[in-house]
């Protein structure tokens, strides 16, 4: 089996603004991926999650392009959050691309427009491959025929607007009103729709991103996606949307999730797509069962995050996670 190469870079995007109106968009990212050195190299990551058995800048295992699975982190996050499913997909040959989203990444400082314009997430996904895809290290590399995208929790919602999935906030508005949700944000940034008023007066950046909530965001060239614990904003999905989607969509879920209860996020989803592939890991795997474990490991057990029930391996789980999803992108 082949080492896991590791390297990250920021690439911009010069067809978006960032959040604060003064360049471009950055997409900073982070790769894994098969590798036959085995040289490893201390270095400090400065990541809050642990990186695991990985090469520093390692060469590529092979000159023949090679299987990709671009990755969305959740809420607030990093690539890095979901690295023991990158490592274990690099060490199977694949390419793992992940983006840490800008202003909603823990890399940089949080911003509202950031946890508000989640569609902002797909097209990072998409310039990132074209990107990457084109100049650098994986240039001509990359097998733009076998493209997958996996997404943890907001990440989910991600993968789903690639997949088709067409946004509508007034769908997003009629579930919170029918269910009785009046927080406005995810507990990262509980208050995050408190500065719609105030951005869309001073902030051009989010004056336009918002106008463009309801665009399509498919790329064509993503042929199967993974759903891991999907958030909330997937209920702004169109239904319609998701019900004509035609490729493989894999759902893995715990049945102890109290931030994405699966009665309002994975079982709507699979209800209205009947191809959709479900998968429940256990009745006590809750949200943050699929993140990595923390580089200081004095934390686990004592963050919610890195807090587990007394039932649950975090690593079995995740050694399980990975058959399903390797299965799925084949």
């Amino acid at each position: 089996m082949a080492m896991c190469g590791y390297r990250t870079g920021l690439i911009r995007d010069a067809s978006r603004s960032n959040w604060q109106n003064n360049a471009e968009r950055p997409i900073a990212w982070s790769a894994w991926y098969p590798t036959e050195d085995d040289a490893r190299v201390e270095r400090p990551s400065g990541q809050f999650f642990e990186l695991g058995e990985v090469i520093w800048d390692a060469a590529l295992v092979t000159k023949k392009e090679l299987p990709v699975v671009l990755l969305s982190h959740g809420t607030g996050g990093t690539a890095e959050s979901i690295g023991w499913l990158a490592r274990a997909l690099a060490c199977k040959g694949y390419v793992v691309l992940g983006a840490n989203h800008h202003g909603n990444t823990e890399l940089e400082p949080y911003l509202a427009e950031g946890f508000l314009c989640w569609w902002e997430r797909a097209a990072d996904l998409s310039v990132l491959l074209s990107s990457i895809g084109a100049t650098g290290f994986f240039a001509n590399r990359l097998d733009f025929d076998q493209v997958s995208a996996v997404g943890f929790s907001l990440g989910s919602y991600t993968v789903m607007a690639l997949s088709g999935a067409q946004t509508s906030l007034d769908e997003f508005d009629a579930w919170r009103s029918a269910n009785n949700i009046t927080v406005g944000g995810p507990k990262e940034f509980p208050d995050a729709a408190h500065n719609i008023p105030a951005l869309t007066k001073t902030s051009d950046a989010f004056r336009k991103s918002w106008a463009r909530y309801g665009d399509d965001f498919t790329d064509t060239r993503i042929k199967s996606v993974v759903a891991i614990a999907p958030a909330p904003p997937i209920r702004s999905f169109i239904p319609k949307s998701i019900s004509q989607l035609k490729l493989p969509v894999t759902i893995l879920t715990g049945s102890a999730d109290h931030e994405a209860p699966s009665e309002h996020c994975a079982d709507w989803l699979v209800t209205q797509n009947m191809g959709f592939e479900r998968h429940d890991l256990g009745s006590h795997v809750g949200h943050y069962t699929f993140l990595d474990y923390p580089s200081d490991k004095s934390l686990i057990g004592k963050v919610d995050i890195f807090s587990d029930h007394e039932k649950v391996d975090r690593r079995k789980v995740h050694e399980e996670a990975t058959k399903i999803v390797l299965h799925a992108l084949r």
